[in-house]
């Protein structure tokens, strides 16, 4: 589960470092002399333009924040806050404890401390959340205010993305495959509900969008083929997921494919089109407008290449859902 980090910026420092390295990010040539090949690779790839929001805390007073950073993991969100308001966020992407870092970005505070906790943030955006608003979705007294560094838990957490919007589709925490399988057994036992309202698949839907898009930006959807931005893609199952018994859940490689918002997740789900050894079909069945007619001629003939003899038995299902033959 993604949460929230709370990072007041209200004094003179965090000013001056929100402005320096996240409003201006640091240039990866800088990172690079105090940080190891391996980081240095992964950063490259998440951070392609060579620029990178750049965040630390201090250990602060007996080490205090030190367990709270332990706590960060990629896909958790900063909130910052100064002036009765929260006026920006940004998604982890990557942390590291380096102090010779941090003292060459921050210097050192009158403690004799530097920020040398750090993370690496993507997605920063504005915002202009009053305390009155945050405090009404969080559950906080009228009168409160953000007042040191602090990682929230995850019922609080999933108030405020939810409120406000500000979970990443593209950054999401890491879950294990036996998580994964541990999740799978206890929505079977529980049952599937809604989970956008019942907080329940947070770590299905990670998992699997993880294992399709690889922390990518961008990716190809399954029917059409054309390139998205991640967040206008779905991580789809093939069979509908309510339908899939355990053991083909657990087939996560094959039972999943990508598809993107602008139509094609649709007309599979609702059966307007099917796949018949790899191409697109429409359904000659089902009633259509003129206009949707023509967004499915578009697509009409091209193959895709999530069909393979894993994939197959699963796109069959679909089809005879709606009484559609796809064998010979």
């Amino acid at each position: 589960m993604q949460r929230v980090i709370l990072q007041p910026s209200g004094n003179k420092d965090a000013r001056e470092h929100y402005e320096n390295t996240i409003q201006s990010p640091v240039s990866i040539s800088v990172l690079a002399e105090y940080l190891t090949a391996a980081d240095i690779e992964l950063i490259e790839t998440l951070y392609p333009d060579g620029r990178v929001p750049t965040w630390g805390v201090t250990p602060g007073k007996g080490n205090v924040n030190v367990n709270k950073w332990g706590k960060i993991q990629v896909g958790d969100v900063t909130l910052f806050s100064a002036n009765g308001h929260v006026f920006g966020s940004g998604v982890v992407t990557h942390k590291l404890h380096n102090k010779d870092l941090a003292a060459r970005l921050w210097n050192y505070d009158k403690e004799g401390q530097t920020w040398e906790y750090m993370y690496f943030l993507d997605e920063v955006n504005s915002h202009q959340i009053p305390y009155s608003q945050f405090n009404q979705v969080v559950g906080y007294a009228d009168n409160f205010v953000i007042q040191g560094f602090s990682v929230l838990n995850e019922e609080r957490s999933e108030r405020i993305l939810t409120a406000f919007d500000l979970m990443s589709e593209i950054y999401l925490p890491e879950v294990t495959e036996e998580e994964y399988m541990e999740e799978v057994l206890r929505l079977e036992i529980e049952g599937d509900l809604d989970t956008s309202h019942s907080g329940r698949g947070r770590k299905e839907q990670p998992f699997l969008r993880k294992r399709l898009f690889k922390n990518k930006k961008s990716g190809y959807c399954g029917i059409c083929g054309k390139h998205y931005p991640v967040n206008m893609l779905v991580a789809a199952h093939i069979k509908k997921r309510s339908k899939c018994s355990r053991e083909e859940r657990l087939d996560y490689q094959n039972i999943v494919m990508p598809m993107c918002k602008f139509g094609c997740d649709d007309l599979y789900e609702k059966g307007y089109i099917y796949l018949k050894d790899g191409v697109i079909h429409k359904n000659l069945s089902m009633p259509v407008t003129t206009d949707l007619l023509e967004k499915i001629v578009e697509i009409e003939g091209q193959s895709s290449l999530h069909w393979n003899e894993n994939t197959k038995k699963y796109f069959e299902w679909h089809a005879g859902k709606y009484n559609l033959t796809v064998t010979h």
